[in-house]
This record gives C-alpha cells, sequence and structure tokens, in this order.
C-alpha cells in the first residue's frame, strides 16, 4: 500500500530519521550483541527502504558486504538513490520479493508491514529470502495506534494490517521464524523484534 501525503511526510522528517538513528537502529545493534550476530561484510535486505536514510544507516554502522533495498513508490527509490549511492535500489514489493531464495544474511523492516494487507505473505516471503540461520529485524505498529492515527492524523492504514502483538507474534512464528527476542516501546504502541531462520 503506497502512503498518502501525510503519511509520506510522516517518513521524510527530522523526527523519523532521529528516530531510527537513535532509537530503532541502536536497539537491534544491541540485540544482534546479545544474540552473537555479527553482520559485518553479510549480505542485507533493507525491504520497504523508503528515502533510504535506513539504508545509508545500515551501510555506515553494519559495513556489509551486499546491501540492496526496495520501496513500492518510485519518488522514494529516487530520493534512495541519491542518499545512499552505494546500495543495490530498486522499486518493489515485500509481498512479492525479487531476490532468489537464501539471498540475505539479515533483512531489515522499520516500521512497514502495517502498511501491507498481505503481511502475513510479506513474512513469508522474507523468510524465503533469509539464508538458513539468517535474521529478521523488524519494528512495528501497533494495530490500535495505527487506527488512533487514521482517526487523529489522517493516515490511510488498511484494516488487514491492525495487527496486535500476540496476532503478529503468531504470524511470524506460522511464517517460520523463531522469535529471539523483542521488545515494547513506547507504552507498547512500537515493538521491535529479532527472529532467526533456523538451519
Amino acid at each position: 500500500m503506497k502512503l498518502n501525503r501525510i503519511e509520506l511526510w510522516m517518513m521524510n522528517n527530522p523526527l523519523r530519521r532521529a528516530g531510527q538513528r537513535w532509537i530503532e537502529l541502536p536497539l537491534f545493534e544491541r540485540m544482534l550483541r546479545r544474540a552473537g550476530v555479527d553482520l559485518t561484510g553479510k549480505r542485507l535486505l533493507d525491504a520497504g527502504c523508503g528515502s533510504g536514510f535506513s539504508t545509508e544507516l545500515l551501510a555506515r554502522r553494519l559495513r556489509p558486504g551486499r546491501l540492496v533495498g526496495f520501496d513500492l513508490m518510485p519518488e522514494q527509490i529516487e530520493r534512495a538513490r541519491a542518499r545512499c549511492p552505494e546500495a543495490e535500489l530498486r522499486v518493489g514489493d515485500i509481498s512479492a520479493i525479487a531476490e532468489p531464495d537464501g539471498a540475505f544474511d539479515a533483512v531489515f523492516v522499520f516500521g512497514i508491514l502495517h502498511h501491507v494487507p498481505e503481511w502475513r505473505e510479506a513474512l513469508r516471503e522474507i523468510h524465503r529470502v533469509l539464508a538458513p540461520g539468517g535474521v529478521l529485524l523488524v519494528e512495528e505498529l501497533h494495530g490500535r495506534t495505527a487506527e488512533w492515527a487514521d482517526r487523529w492524523l489522517g493516515t490511510e492504514h488498511p484494516r488487514a494490517a491492525a495487527f496486535d502483538w500476540p496476532t503478529f507474534r503468531g504470524g511470524l512464528e506460522a511464517a517460520g521464524l523463531e522469535i529471539v527476542e523483542w521488545r515494547r516501546l513506547s507504552l507498547g504502541t512500537f515493538a521491535s523484534f529479532l527472529c532467526r531462520r533456523p538451519g
């Protein structure tokens, strides 16, 4: 689902970038350290990369060997290419990822799945493109918060993706992903997950 004008502004402003730089990625880095996972020189996917700010952070802080990003919106990919030219960037759909099986050692998803009606299919696709032993790091928004934002801020989230945490955890496990660690943030409004593809 493409973002409306309000959501596009919300995803391309300094507050969002500060959250990714100072909260979301550092939390993922701590989770990776606790799990004993080093992604230096590995193959990383930034699924739903938006304007490429998260892609740029991954390039600078994790130093991958291969870095791929995609987004459903061509205008976001144009921004991402200007921001992070060293990454492979393209228009793409998280529920039908144009990569072969086992192509990545890690997939990062910064708050995208609550926009995707087929979020369960997207999780199966992520499982498919992860190598055995690969990890998924996902930060998401609780369905009640998305509904509140629609009512009061003018955002547009699909009802099919208005999941609560038990439903989301069930979707991860049904996709074949093992939840290694997860943390609620902002009074349960957001949560971050580290998952692994067994193998």
